[in-house]
């Protein structure tokens, strides 16, 4: 694996693990809801879309944002996450 390869991975390791505690600490507070995220992912992979032509870098880190909204919503859909109740 080169080094750019490496350092690409670590970029989406550290954007997804980022944005994934971001939004389970948003839902859990009742700061974003299941439709917010719907429309986060549609936006997010439309701005992946045109990342694949702006070059490896930036679609790796779409790409982690893209999924990191993904899991959160799979999660909220089988009841794993709910929000706290203050």
């Amino acid at each position: 694996m080169s080094v750019f390869e490496t350092w690409e991975e670590n970029l989406y390791d550290s954007t997804f693990n980022t944005v994934y505690d971001a939004l389970i600490d948003e839902y859990k507070k009742g700061l974003i809801t299941v439709e917010e995220l719907k429309t986060n992912i549609e936006e997010q992979q439309q701005i992946l879309l045109n990342a694949f032509f702006e070059g490896e870098t930036k679609s790796a880190y779409c790409n982690a944002v893209v999924d990191a909204h993904q899991f959160v919503l799979a999660m909220i859909k089988q009841g794993k996450l709910t929000v706290e109740n203050n």
